[in-house]
């Protein structure tokens, strides 16, 4: 999962200034914006992991983020000290343009029904940055990093798209909570990553079964089959349609002329 987050932050924009252990920290390249992210990476793949001790996983990040010990600076202090240097105004800003993203490796997708209330909780908590949590699996990661190596020429974000464009697999994630695929990995993506777009990906209407008949059909026979459709009851039209001329003399050497062609 880190190798994809890191692909997607830095097609954004975003560079990786920081890291100690599980704990990530993204700031935008351009000067123009200022954004941070916190990614702390959870692993949870033991079955028995109660809310408590979820919960306890989640809340890690916001004890080390105020935590200064004696011998040790809290997160945010590691943080502000990167930006000393550069720009002191940056790091006053970095508690209200930070935002934490905890992707959480569990071993299946079912256990996620009994954590959904707590991490509601913990998306909704108020102090010091914004909190998006990021479930997931090593099948949906497998699954995705191999439909990526299938277009080096792709941009990763139009492959997500392409992937999130699937009609089919949306109405099957509707119907079931959980596919454990790479598809429900990159609605997650999408709905938890707060930068992250969809690109639409236009399609071309799907052509009715009787304008896929017109098109094959050749022009006159395309004249004929127009005035069926319309009730056409005049002879006089489909005379027109095959280029009779009017009178009847001249009808009957022409159609004469035609009956001799086709013998």
């Amino acid at each position: 999962m880190r190798e994809l987050i890191q692909q997607i932050f830095r097609a954004y924009g975003f560079g990786e200034k920081w890291q100690d252990d599980s704990i990530e920290f993204y700031s935008a390249e351009s000067e123009e914006k200022t954004s941070f992210f916190l990614i702390d990476y959870i692993e949870a793949t033991n079955e028995g992991i109660t809310d408590f001790e979820m919960l306890t996983m989640l809340k890690r990040l916001e004890k080390d983020y105020i935590d200064e010990s004696t011998n040790e600076k809290g997160v945010k202090r590691k943080i502000q000290e990167l930006f000393v240097n550069d720009n002191a105004s940056i790091a006053a800003q970095i508690d209200k343009n930070t935002s934490a993203i905890f992707p959480i490796k569990l071993e299946s997708l079912n256990n996620l029904d009994k954590y959904r209330n707590l991490i509601y909780s913990v998306e909704e908590s108020p102090h010091y940055f914004r909190r998006f949590v990021l479930p997931y699996t090593d099948k949906q990661v497998e699954e995705l990093k191999k439909i990526i190596s299938d277009y080096p020429e792709k941009n990763i974000v139009n492959i997500l798209s392409e992937i999130a464009n699937q009609e089919e697999a949306y109405y099957e994630l509707a119907g079931h909570r959980n596919l454990d695929n790479a598809y429900e990995l990159v609605i997650r993506l999408f709905s938890k990553i707060p930068f992250l777009q969809y690109n639409f990906v236009a399609q071309q209407k799907p052509m009715s079964v009787e304008k896929r008949i017109e098109s094959e059909m050749d022009a006159e026979l395309l004249k004929y089959h127009t005035l069926i459709c319309d009730n056409c009851v005049d002879i006089d039209e489909y005379i027109k349609a095959s280029n009779l001329p009017d009178d009847d003399v001249a009808i009957e050497a022409e159609m004469k002329k035609r009956m001799e062609k086709r013998g």
